[in-house]
């Protein structure tokens, strides 16, 4: 697999992950995974900056899953007393 297809844990990592479109933070999280895959078999653990970089994703990605859920039940709501 390409190194390009995976995230460096020594690279720079974005510091505010809510500037990030949705599209570029899916990917972010993907290059994340496969990078903590390869050390997971590679060294037996996985690299604690790869860890904590996996953590901010998951944190910002349920978030804004958070805010799409909101704004769906508030909509559903609105839409039942216009009924």
């Amino acid at each position: 697999m390409s190194d390009d297809s995976r995230l460096d844990p020594d690279k720079v990592f974005p510091e505010d992950l809510t500037l990030i479109d949705r599209d570029d933070l899916d990917i972010l999280n993907s290059r994340n995974h496969r990078s903590r895959d390869v050390q997971y078999v590679r060294d037996g653990e996985v690299d604690a900056e790869t860890d904590g970089q996996h953590h901010e994703l998951r944190e910002e990605l349920d978030r804004r899953q958070l805010m799409r859920d909101t704004r769906a039940s508030e909509d559903t709501r609105s839409q039942a007393k216009e009924a």
